[in-house]
């Protein structure tokens, strides 16, 4: 009979267990149970005692399968659909007396109402004489719910037609069936969590690996947005250093569809700066907030500080995951914090190496570039200004008298003329330009696009500010100070850093022996 959201029946082809035409039986039925009808014996076997004994044995074996059997069994009579017998097992496993089953129809069990729920289903098995269902639900008596198989074959004893039920109770199976389900599904969450982990590894490491062979930080503030918006997917987010002064932070990058930081705020703006350590917001209702943000933030947050041996370099700031995405909060804290331990090393190393470059290439006193960097740079401009035909001049600056300075009135005064120096240079020139100190008192300019009427210009401009420079120590004047200087261009005067050095030196010495706190150009008079 098939019952909508049951499994559909099958083709027959399980054997079927058919009794023998019912003959005087051997056995009494239990005393608590009512005997069970005796069909009518063939006409043919009346008076013949061997056909009878026969049937009688007969009769016994099918009894003992019938009551023995460790399925569920129901007869019914065809004709009008009522149950004419059942075996211990079935009454049993639904929990009906045998007289409580007995007479009435299979759709009148509480059981079996969603199994014959109509007349049309019982004319249905009728018609095929088999039907089967794989896994069916049944209620027991006391409500005890079980899934059963149910095979049904109709089929004649005699001249009537009688129909089995065999009612087998799987519910274990199905019971351990649902255990190996919900034990593959916890297995294929954790393998897909697994592999969403590594996708997560191999984002890590690829960051990790650009950011090695990043030569600046400023590289650095390309690549961390770039991989942070893939790593952390659906969410916004944003990396602010420490600006040169250390008073103040400043945003560098940011990914996601934009977070409400503030492009500059003040280090005091951040707990997690002030504290020292994560300071993660789970609700912004009720939880203490950060300054930082234009407008209030609408989710929770996370802000990290990026320390390195006890150098705050920074923040690292991300939005909490869209509900959807927060199933596990933990790990995704966890991802964040080894992002940030990978973003601040990373930083630290870069801010190492241009340390350690600036060490290398600038003079400590006066913060210009050395004559280390001259040597390295100047060929490569010239280079440049050559291939582009484009001007290029070269300056060289001496002060006047300053051994007078050392002897009068000391080193230290010395020192401080020295850093005032390299102060006006460095205020009062272009970005593109590039002002060393050559040695002692001497200084070099290179000024690229300039040509040798610019430079002299500019270099007057210089000259007129230097003659103007105090020199004071402690409130008091101490002496002033005038320059001389040398100018050289390419490609008239050199192609090479050697003669273009040699002709801005001979020009030098050409505006001291006019008289100092002068200007010369080359000429190849001079």
């Amino acid at each position: 009979m098939n019952t909508p959201g049951q499994a559909q029946p099958i083709s027959p082809g399980a054997e079927k267990l058919t009794p023998p035409a019912c003959g005087a039986r051997t056995e009494a039925p239990p005393a608590n149970r009512p005997r069970k009808k005796t069909l009518t014996a063939d006409a043919r076997a009346v008076g013949h005692p061997g056909i009878e004994e026969a049937l009688k044995a007969s009769e016994v074996r099918y009894r003992r399968l019938f009551e023995t059997a460790k399925d569920g069994i129901l007869i019914l009579d065809a004709e009008t659909g009522r149950i004419i017998d059942s075996n211990s097992y079935l009454e049993k496993m639904l929990g009906y007396s045998h007289a409580e089953l007995q007479g009435k129809r299979l759709w009148e069990i509480g059981s079996f109402k969603d199994i014959a729920a109509s007349q049309a289903s019982f004319q249905e098995l009728l018609r095929k004489k088999y039907i089967r269902y794989e896994d069916l639900p049944l209620e027991t008596k006391g409500g005890e719910h079980r899934q059963v198989e149910f095979v049904s074959n109709v089929y004649r004893v005699d001249q009537a037609r009688v129909i089995q039920c065999n009612v087998r109770d799987i519910t274990s199976r199905k019971l351990a069936e649902a255990g190996l389900q919900r034990a593959n599904e916890k297995l294929s969450t954790l393998v897909a969590t697994l592999r969403h982990r590594d996708g997560e590894m191999t984002l890590l490491n690829h960051m990790n690996e650009l950011l090695q062979t990043c030569e600046t930080q400023e590289e650095a503030y390309r690549v961390i947005p770039m991989i942070a918006a893939e790593l952390f997917s659906g969410r916004s987010g944003c990396l602010a250093v420490f600006h040169g002064s250390g008073q103040y932070l400043e945003t560098v990058a940011r990914w996601g569809d934009g977070t409400p930081v503030e492009n500059v705020f003040p280090m005091k703006d951040c707990w997690a700066i002030r504290r020292g350590r994560p300071h993660e917001v789970v609700d912004p209702k009720t939880s203490l907030l950060c300054e930082h943000f234009v407008r209030p933030p609408e989710r929770g947050y996370l802000c990290l500080p990026l320390t390195v041996q006890g150098e705050t370099l920074g923040i690292f700031y991300l939005d909490a995951a869209p509900p959807s995405q927060d199933d596990h909060p933990i790990n995704h804290r966890q991802l964040a914090v080894m992002a940030g331990e990978t973003i601040k090393l990373s930083l630290a190393n870069l801010k190492l190496q241009k340390t350690l470059h600036e060490q290398a290439t600038r003079d400590p006193l006066t913060g210009l570039f050395n004559r280390r960097y001259l040597n390295e740079t100047l060929p490569r401009e010239l280079h440049g200004a050559l291939r582009r035909d484009a001007h290029l001049c070269l300056v060289m600056i001496d002060l006047d008298h300053f051994k007078r300075f050392n002897d009068t009135f000391g080193h230290d005064t010395g020192d401080l003329v020295l850093r005032e120096a390299g102060r006006l240079l460095r205020e009062n020139l272009r970005k593109s330009d590039i002002a060393c100190r050559y040695g002692g008192e001497e200084f070099v300019l290179v000024l690229p696009g300039s040509s040798l009427a610019d430079a002299i210009q500019r270099v007057e401009q210089l000259r007129v500010l230097f003659e103007k420079l105090e020199i004071r120590q402690n409130g008091q004047l101490m002496a002033t100070t005038t320059i001389s200087a040398g100018i050289a261009a390419a490609p008239e005067h050199g192609s090479t850093m050697e003669i273009l050095m040699q002709a801005a030196d001979k020009a030098l010495y050409a505006a001291k022996d006019a008289g100092r706190n002068r200007i010369a150009a080359y000429e190849p008079t001079n």
